[in-house]
């Protein structure tokens, strides 16, 4: 084969793979609320930070965002 005879296989190739992965590109992401997981007890200045940086994560990604104290 030549270089010539390739190129339209890899097209082909391509153009499959861009095809196949279409019915992702319409999936919502993320499907469940985002877990932030804080390595701290609740009720701490890092569960107060993390809360604020949480509830603007929310607003600004458009999904809920739930803190999970470990």
């Amino acid at each position: 084969m030549t270089q010539y005879a390739t190129r339209p296989m890899a097209l082909v190739l391509a153009a499959t793979a861009i095809f196949a992965a279409m019915p992702a590109f319409g999936a919502d992401y993320p499907v469940r609320p985002i877990r932030f997981v804080l390595g701290f007890a609740p009720g701490g200045a890092s569960d107060t930070m993390a809360r604020i940086i949480g509830t603007r994560l929310s607003e600004g990604l458009g999904q809920p965002v739930v803190i999970d104290n470990r």
